[in-house]
């Protein structure tokens, strides 16, 4: 299993500090428990990893971009009824986060 170091490892941090998640939640998210995060930490994160760590990155960034950053960690967790009343990171943990793009899309739209 090849292992890749360096940014991957920054964004993967860069995305806990955004959205404000313990090394727990972050874990969660990826299906992993958390000593299993901190060998990602340590010794880089899986190949087969990389690109979710990249997409979640992605989210994070777009999310600081948007919102007022101090508030992204009580949005990511609020229950919405566009999600079906689960939170941003529930739906993350569940399905990955391509289904948020749209939510987020409708979100953003919202005018009124």
């Amino acid at each position: 299993m090849g292992l890749v170091v360096g940014p991957p490892v920054g964004a993967l941090l860069e995305t806990q500090q955004i959205l404000g998640l313990s090394q727990n939640e972050l874990a969660d998210l990826f299906g992993v428990r958390q000593p299993s995060l901190a060998q990602w930490l340590t010794r880089g994160i899986p190949a087969t990893r990389q690109a979710s760590v990249e997409r979640l990155h992605d989210l994070a960034l777009v999310l600081r971009r948007e919102l007022i950053p101090s508030r992204i960690p009580e949005i990511v967790r609020r229950k919405d009824p566009w999600l079906g009343d689960r939170s941003i990171l529930e739906v993350v943990r569940a399905e990955g986060v391509e289904p948020i793009w749209g939510y987020l899309s409708r979100l953003f739209a919202y005018a009124g």
